[in-house]
């Protein structure tokens, strides 16, 4: 992980009470800022933290505040302050609807329903059929699914030569958040990981997510080549783990919809270049079979927004495109 510092008694550097915040009052998208490059701003009149990054001239913010709810406002309030104290323009990314119904009222213009976050509850869970003949398609040609819990140098090592692996097979355009060189383990996460002759093709991680009485998917992975059916085996058995531990939460991530939801502050012709913008993206970047593979599950849908403080701007198109780390290469 990467450490940002800023000379500022409001700003602190990403360490190991971030991580104690996001699992103490986080939420899921929370946890993407374990994974990423990133400051925290607090003020001593609130428990809690406000996680972003600076990119220019904008501080991005990844989900809602790490504080109880009935904080949020002031936390944001002091954060929104201290921005425009130093000429910071505000973008919120992936924020509840709660968060979004306050916002756009204190501070904010413009409000884009661009995704859902998909949450399944373990211990009601039930499988179709299609999920169960990929499960068994894994189980049949041999495949394990492990949880890692106790810690073991050789095991450590397969877990950091399968990333690497896995990121060296990567091709074509790509979208992501956060940083998968930080799939290994500690007291605050649970690894999953496949096993199929002998060799690791596939890993999950979960990240927990106290607030909600649950857990996040922080992360997945399966080789291009591995048996049918292994990426669906792996989540698969961590939603039976987390049931036999009387779980009710588990946030599976985000995906895009079929076209942009609820739209405020953007004119009509404004609307629809926003619209043409996310189905070409969608189509670029084949998020389309992401939300497919993931509705096996059968996910109840929690809808998220991209804010802004002013108007949108093509700026905020290029900040949002680094933060993502889009990579246009279609080799």
């Amino acid at each position: 992980m990467m450490t940002l510092i800023e000379k500022d008694t409001h700003f602190e550097s990403f360490s190991w009470n971030l991580a104690s915040y996001v699992k103490r009052l986080g939420n899921p998208v929370s946890t993407i800022l374990l994974d990423s490059p990133c400051l925290i701003f607090q003020t001593p009149e609130v428990d809690g933290v406000i996680g972003f990054q600076l990119v220019r001239n904008h501080a991005v913010v990844l989900g809602d505040p790490i504080c109880l709810p009935e904080d949020a406002a002031k936390l944001t309030q002091a954060f929104q302050l201290h921005c425009q104290q130093r000429n910071l323009r505000i973008i919120y990314f992936l924020m509840s609807k709660t968060f979004v119904d306050w916002a756009i009222n204190n501070g904010c213009h413009t409000a884009i329903q661009a995704a859902n976050e998909l949450i399944v509850d373990p211990v009601n869970h039930q499988t179709h059929q299609k999920l169960r003949w990929k499960v068994a398609q894994s189980i049949k040609e041999g495949v394990v699914i492990n949880e890692y819990k106790q810690f073991d140098p050789g095991t450590e090592e397969q877990i950091k030569d399968t990333v690497m692996s896995w990121l060296k097979e990567k091709h074509g355009p790509q979208i992501h958040l956060g940083d998968l060189n930080s799939f290994i383990s500690n007291a605050n996460k649970r690894i999953f990981y496949a096993i199929y002759n002998n060799k690791m093709i596939g890993l999950l991680k979960l990240v927990p997510i106290d607030r909600f009485d649950g857990w996040s998917l922080s992360a997945s992975l399966t080789f291009t080549d591995a048996p049918v059916g292994v990426s669906e085996h792996l989540i698969s058995c961590a939603i039976d783990t987390l049931a036999r531990e009387n779980c009710h939460f588990l946030c599976l991530g985000a995906v895009s919809g079929d076209e942009l939801g609820d739209i405020i502050g953007l004119s009509t012709p404004a609307k629809a270049i926003a619209n043409l913008i996310f189905k070409i993206s969608k189509k670029i970047f084949k998020l389309d079979a992401r939300a497919v593979y993931l509705f096996k599950f059968r996910p109840q849908l929690s809808q998220t927004y991209i804010l802004v403080s002013g108007k949108l701007t093509l700026k905020d198109l290029i900040v949002l495109k680094k933060i993502l780390h889009v990579k246009l290469c279609f080799q």
